[in-house]
C-alpha cells in the first residue's frame, strides 16, 4: 500500500480522530479509505450519467460576500432553489434539478470547486419516461 500525506483544517481532523475512535474504524486511514470508496462510487455514478435527469443537490458551505452564485448560471436546470442560514457561519443550499446530465454534471463540478462547500451531496432519479 502507498502511504499518502494529505492537509487538512484542525477541524476535520478532530473529527476524523472521533469516528476512528469510535471503535467502527481501527485507525484513521481506514476512515479515508472509506470515504474515499464512497466518493469514487459517487463519481462513477454521475460521469455514467446520460440524458435528461431529475436531482436533488444539498450544500453546506461557509457564508461568504459572494455567497453561492454558481447556481445563477444554470437557470436552465435549477428547477427549485431553497437558501438557508444554517448558523452563523454556514448557509445550507438545496435545488431541484431537471434537464440534461451534462449540465448536471457541469454545476457539480463547479461546487465541489467552491472552496467554500463543506459538504455537498448530489441524489439523482430516472424521470419516469412518457
Amino acid at each position: 500500500m502507498v502511504v499518502v500525506s494529505l492537509s487538512i483544517p484542525d477541524e476535520l481532523l478532530e473529527l476524523l480522530d472521533a469516528i476512528a475512535e469510535s471503535g467502527r474504524q481501527a485507525t484513521r486511514s481506514e476512515v479515508v479509505r472509506q470515504a474515499l470508496n464512497s466518493y469514487i462510487s459517487e463519481y462513477r455514478s454521475l460521469e455514467q450519467m446520460r440524458g435528461e435527469v431529475v436531482a436533488t443537490i444539498t450544500v453546506l458551505h461557509e457564508k461568504s460576500n459572494k455567497g453561492l452564485d454558481l447556481q445563477h448560471e444554470f437557470d436552465d436546470i435549477v428547477v427549485q432553489y431553497h437558501h438557508t442560514h444554517f448558523s452563523k457561519k454556514t448557509c445550507l443550499e438545496m435545488m431541484v434539478i431537471k434537464g440534461s446530465s451534462r449540465r448536471l454534471k457541469e454545476l457539480m463540478d463547479g461546487l465541489k470547486a467552491d472552496r467554500h462547500v463543506k459538504q455537498l451531496k448530489c441524489f439523482v432519479m430516472s424521470p419516469e419516461r412518457d
